[in-house]
């Protein structure tokens, strides 16, 4: 009887064990989700638009280099984004598109209300122009419009923000210079202490924050850095200021990583300049 009682023991033991492993294997072959592999992500930066050629240079394209680039950029079976879309994807709520691209504009001049967002509707795409406060506080009290050199108003940029296609970010309040008082741009100042700096930029870009709400009812999610200058310090404050990302100027290809999203407090940009073929502008950021 006992015999025959541990036979029974042990018969029931087996079974338990292959039951177990049996359930490991199938839990093991379950798929998992799997995390998207890298993508290639090119930046446009534009600054000002011209009609004029005798105006164009370096930092201002014509109107009809900008028109040849956004028809290459559709041609070519680019989908432009915004830096929502890129952090919706990168949080796992949203897919990108296959062949993603972010087309941008520093400064906020004039010319984007008159003559990138016609384009941008027409084309079917969307930017993301990056607005100077300073600029903005003074053509907002003048009568003038030229779209020469003026700079976008608080009007302009609320109808910009709610057309569908600008997403507007922080280009500083007043940070826009040359030497600031020894800053270059957002750059810390040779003796500066980290307090110090903190301070400097705090106060500028949440002074730009609050504008922008107040103004064009808008809260900015990206900073991008005047002259594309900065300091080893200036990621961690901007990020604990609630910014999700930086535009940077070094010219470089960008790789969307989903496991690792400190890249996005570096997102690198190719700068566009006049006299430079759509073709051949483009070959170096598509891989032409």
């Amino acid at each position: 009887m006992v015999i025959k009682f541990k036979k029974l023991y042990l018969l029931l033991f087996a079974i338990v064990v292959l039951t177990v492993s049996a359930c490991v294997q199938i839990v093991r072959a379950q798929p998992t989700a799997a995390t998207p592999a890298p993508t290639p992500l090119p930046i446009v930066m534009y600054h000002q638009v011209n009609k004029s050629a005798n105006r164009a240079g370096t930092y201002c394209v014509t109107l009809d280099e900008l028109e040849s680039d956004f028809r290459y950029i559709k041609e070519c079976g680019y989908t432009a984004i915004t830096t929502e879309q890129l952090l919706r994807a990168v949080d796992g709520k949203a897919a990108l598109p296959d062949k993603p691209i972010m087309i941008t504009f520093d400064d906020g001049f004039e010319s984007i209300f008159q003559y990138v967002q016609p384009l941008l509707k027409q084309y079917d795409l969307c930017a993301v122009v990056s607005v100077v406060g300073a600029y903005t506080d003074r053509y907002s009290e003048l009568d003038d419009h030229s779209v020469n050199y003026a700079y976008l108003t608080w009007s302009e940029i609320e109808q910009l923000a709610q057309s569908g296609t600008v997403e507007i970010q922080n280009h500083s309040y007043d940070l826009h210079q040359i030497n600031n008082c020894g800053h270059k741009g957002a750059k810390k100042r040779n003796g500066e202490s980290e307090e110090e700096y903190r301070a400097f930029l705090q106060t500028d870009l949440q002074k730009m924050q609050e504008l922008c709400e107040k103004n064009a009812k808008i809260k900015p999610i990206a900073f991008t850095y005047p002259f594309g200058c900065y300091s080893k310090e200036s990621k961690e404050i901007i990020r604990e200021m609630g910014f999700r990302a930086c535009f940077v100027c070094e010219e470089k290809i960008n790789s969307i990583d989903y496991e690792n999203t400190d890249w996005l407090y570096h997102l690198c940009r190719f700068n566009r300049p006049h006299g430079v073929s759509t073709q051949l502008f483009f070959g170096k950021l598509f891989g032409e």
